[in-house]
């Protein structure tokens, strides 16, 4: 008695679909420690354990370990997230139509913005010395920080090359990080510093 063998064609397809299952399990359980790392940063740790991160993302620790291995390719992905969280924070329409209050308004997102990544930011800057992908990331920041102030003074403005660098340092993350943790002040009073340093640059 003869039995037929199973068409290679649909030996194939069984391949196919096991590989691209376990490749969507893997996406999935790497999307969920990116998560998971970026949840931890934002509640203030500053240095998310791989335990601590494989129980918030409900994988196992050799999971986190195997996705960590590549980590200028994770630190590249957790960007890319971070920026996908923020882009519609930057990228709100202001309610002002006067330059002189958009830059106002400018300096109250910056605050909430530079407050709620206070903590992942400033690892960023840490860890920018030893990854390519945190540099770059760090300097394309910077780029955007001035280009925000550019968008909204008007280049005819007296002095206006001091008053774009001034408030490009005083809407900066670093000053909001130095007001927060260095100067200990609370949110409300580093908001009035800003604001008032931003006034009085104004005229």
């Amino acid at each position: 008695m003869s039995s037929k063998k199973p068409k290679l064609a649909v030996i194939e397809t069984e391949k196919s679909n096991a590989l691209d299952g376990r490749r969507q399990r893997s996406e999935r359980s790497r999307a969920k420690i990116l998560r998971a790392m970026w949840d931890l940063l934002l509640e203030g740790d500053m240095d998310p354990s791989a335990a601590a991160i494989a129980e918030r993302a409900g994988v196992g620790l050799r999971s986190v370990f195997r996705h960590f291995e590549d980590l200028e390719t994770l630190y590249r992905e957790l960007i890319l997230l971070a920026e996908s969280e923020i882009a519609e924070l930057f990228m709100k329409p202001f309610t002002s139509t006067s330059w002189r209050e958009q830059i106002l308004e400018l300096a109250l997102r910056n605050a909430d913005i530079w407050e709620k990544i206070i903590v992942p930011h400033t690892v960023g800057e840490l860890k920018r010395f030893k990854s390519t992908v945190m540099m770059d990331d760090y300097k394309r920041a910077r780029v955007q920080e001035l280009a925000g102030v550019k968008a909204i003074l008007p280049k005819d403005i007296a002095d206006y090359e001091n008053r774009l660098y001034a408030l490009d340092s005083i809407l900066s993350f670093a000053n909001w990080r130095r007001l927060r943790k260095d100067r200990g002040l609370s949110i409300k009073k580093a908001k009035e510093v800003i604001l008032f340093s931003s006034k009085t640059i104004l005229g």
